[in-house]
């Protein structure tokens, strides 16, 4: 932190959402970011278990939580069949309304948490294998599939805005190491403009769109700062040329991670992870827009963790960023 700041961590994490001169560069985990999760829906059971749209979930371990069994919810010859979660929707605000009133006057940016969103709800409910010859063999009950989910995280969406959250962050994962899980011109033609009223539900009501996919997303940054996302996370640098990325789309999207778990970060040596973590930090916060975090959740070394937090603390006690 900049203990000279005449503005609240709040304020200077929206500027640096916004690219308006923050004083500093946010870190992702110093507080100020609260991502809040609906208690009336279940999405990834942490224990394990049935979500609420039948997928399996298998508990791991407390730290990582549960992973999906990858069997399929239903046939795509069922889809007409299948059976939307009958969610309270009244519930679903109260909920967040609570959450977010339980930090007025706390320093902090709620956003609310819409894990899962079209893709790989998709991909979940007719199983990897399923969704992917799907694609190709039975198109349009695909589509209707994914309609279906669209029209749910339509009212979920609005429910989130009526309880007055600052922004939605929404988590659907595209992308492998080295390219999309599909072509890019499907992701086009049957996500986009799905995506696009989502996020244009967010962005009517002032509010920030914040998308995560991890992998390699590079055919579709044009199509997300397009769709105007405010933050994309988590900039996975050895998939992505994050550095590129900044160079051109710098004025128009707010970067959030790129401090690579894959090597570095949970690999190298506390002195590698400060140099590499300063290193980013020069490059990724030009003119704000950036807020500083690890790539991926996953365990890294402690001293790793301590030397990445400590070249965030001293880059801003030594360093101008507002540009």
């Amino acid at each position: 932190m900049i203990m000279t700041a005449k503005i609240t961590a709040r304020e200077n994490l929206e500027r640096t959402i916004k690219r308006d001169h923050p004083e500093w560069v946010p870190f992702r985990y110093d507080g100020t970011l609260a991502i809040l999760k609906s208690n009336v829906i279940t999405v990834r059971p942490t224990q394990g278990g049935l979500d609420d749209w039948g997928v399996n979930w298998l508990y791991t371990n407390d730290e990582e939580g549960s992973y999906p069994d990858e069997m399929p919810v239903i046939d795509i010859e069922d889809v007409e069949k299948l059976t939307v979660p009958e969610t309270d929707w009244a519930a679903v605000e109260l909920d967040m309304k609570q959450q977010v009133e339980a930090l007025k006057g706390k320093d902090k940016l709620p956003i609310a948490y819409n894990e899962l969103l079209l893709f790989e709800r998709a991909k979940l409910i007719l199983g990897f294998e399923g969704f992917m010859i799907a694609l190709i063999a039975n198109r349009e009950n695909l589509i209707l599939l994914i309609n279906k989910i669209y029209q749910y995280n339509k009212k979920y969406v609005q429910a989130l805005l009526n309880a007055d959250v600052a922004g939605v962050r929404f988590t659907d994962d595209w992308g492998m190491q080295n390219s999309l899980l599909i072509s890019p011109d499907d992701w086009r033609k049957i996500f986009k403009e799905k995506y696009r009223d989502l996020f244009n539900m967010v962005k009517e009501r002032g509010k920030y769109v914040f998308q995560h996919s991890c992998g390699c997303i590079e055919s579709i940054i044009d199509d997300l700062v397009e769709l105007g996302v405010d933050v994309i996370d988590p900039c996975q640098p050895l998939s992505n040329d994050i550095f590129s990325w900044k160079r051109k789309y710098g004025n128009d999207i707010t970067f959030m991670g790129g401090l690579d778990t894959q090597s570095w970060l949970t690999f190298g040596s506390a002195e590698e992870v400060y140099e590499k973590t300063m290193e980013a930090i020069k490059i990724m916060s030009k003119g704000g827009g950036y807020i500083a975090a690890p790539s991926h959740t996953i365990t890294i070394p402690d001293a790793n963790r301590a030397a990445m937090i400590k070249a965030v603390s001293d880059y801003n006690l030594t360093k101008d960023i507002r540009g």
